[in-house]
């Protein structure tokens, strides 16, 4: 059993929100965000006249919202939705978000290398080793840990085998951090 932290691949271009206090509304402690999401505009952050590619599958640039295209919904969409929410894009036209809505409270604190912002109040500023129980994740295909501001979104072996044999471009499965399963 493996899970991830996805990175974006370089030379592909992303989108974002066009005013980062738009993306801060969606950051944050809530589960779900289906219920009061109002369809965005997003602009590519190199502009569209820059040489990097836009035709990317997956970003991971506004997480934790992950910017999918058309093609990725198609192919993982139903593991998608088993795992939160699709939500609609207004341009550019072709991309939806996936909010992870599964927070499973899998993380063993004491061994993990947690940075802390304030320990009292519960403020991770990072986590550089996660350990993971493996009881908590054995089934889980997608989750998110919820002391950690909900913004680490892990995924399976399952969703990293659909990206690569399905050619879907722009993310990357090789970060910095340590991940144990124990």
């Amino acid at each position: 059993m493996n899970c991830y932290l996805i990175d974006s691949e370089e030379n592909f271009n992303e989108l974002r929100f066009p005013n980062v206090s738009d993306w801060q509304n969606w950051i944050g402690h809530r589960t779900s965000i289906s219920d009061i999401w109002k369809p965005v505009e997003l602009e590519y952050i190199y502009g569209v006249k820059s040489k990097k590619n836009k035709k990317f599958d997956i970003s991971q640039y506004c997480k934790p919202l992950f910017t999918i295209s058309e093609k990725a919904l198609n192919i993982s969409g139903e593991m998608l939705r088993r795992n939160g929410d699709i939500l609609d894009i207004l341009s550019p036209k072709g991309f939806y978000f996936f909010h992870c809505t599964n927070i499973v409270d899998a993380l063993k604190e004491n061994e993990s290398n947690v940075i802390w912002l304030d320990k009292e109040q519960g403020w991770i500023a990072s986590i550089d080793k996660f350990v993971l129980n493996k009881e908590k994740i054995k089934e889980q295909e997608i989750f998110r840990l919820p002391n950690a501001n909900f913004r680490y979104t892990f995924f399976g072996e399952d969703f990293k085998n659909l990206v690569i044999s399905n050619n879907l471009k722009g993310v990357c499965f090789d970060r910095y951090e340590t991940i144990i399963i124990d």
